[in-house]
């Protein structure tokens, strides 16, 4: 589940602001409640993933407000922070998944890529981007920025999902079909800030995963 960033300030029924709801949020609660079912799928020769879709947008921000993720301030909303916001926080979801799970989960996040899908042409995400350089005036993808087609924008969450070489790096960061941990921003490879958000969110739900 994704929005497009640069969206103005809005709340959900939960009082949640709703690009973190619909990023984080939503995403870490209905992976707890498919958590049986993920578990039960494991076996001696499989191990079941959980692939979180993030973005490069992880390290563009300062990572995860953690005194607002559940108590939203609209006074102090940035739209595109916001959506750093989100993005660091799936990878961090990834990180604390698989380190709770001891193996019992192989977890992943990654970045999919530029791709000019429908949610870059709606609303403010347009003007927004076109401030980022990533649209022209007309709307259309810039010149001077890399965009993927929809198919190789699926390639890495596909490879994130089955490639069987991902085995040995749980909890790993993927670009382009490979692990890139080493671009990983600080606040989003930092164990401390992962089992933060990982409690905080817990609360926030009212749910707690059991492994």
């Amino acid at each position: 589940m994704r929005r497009p960033p640069l969206e103005p300030f809005k709340l959900t029924v939960d009082n949640l602001e709703s690009q973190v709801a619909t990023d984080h949020i939503s995403p870490f609660l209905l992976t707890k409640l498919l958590a049986p079912k993920i578990l039960a799928a494991r076996s001696e020769q499989y191990t079941p993933r959980v692939v979180f879709v993030s973005s490069v947008g992880h390290g563009l921000g300062t990572g995860v407000n953690f005194d607002t993720l559940g108590k939203p301030d609209p006074a102090s909303y940035v739209a595109m922070d916001a959506y750093y916001q989100a993005k660091a926080a799936n990878v961090l979801s990834a990180i604390e998944l698989s380190k709770r799970s001891k193996g019992q989960i192989n977890v992943y996040s990654l970045h999919p890529g530029a791709i000019f899908t429908n949610i870059t042409q709606k609303g403010d995400a347009i003007a927004g981007l076109q401030s980022l350089g990533y649209l022209d005036s007309d709307g259309q993808p810039s010149s001077n920025k890399d965009f993927k087609t929809m198919a190789q924008g699926a390639a890495t969450t596909v490879t994130a999902a089955l490639d069987p070489r991902l085995n040995d790096s749980p909890g790993a960061y993927l670009e382009d079909c490979n692990v890139a941990n080493d671009i990983v921003a600080p606040h989003c490879s930092d164990p401390a800030n992962a089992e933060k958000l990982w409690t905080l969110t817990e609360q926030i739900v009212g749910e707690s995963f059991v492994f």
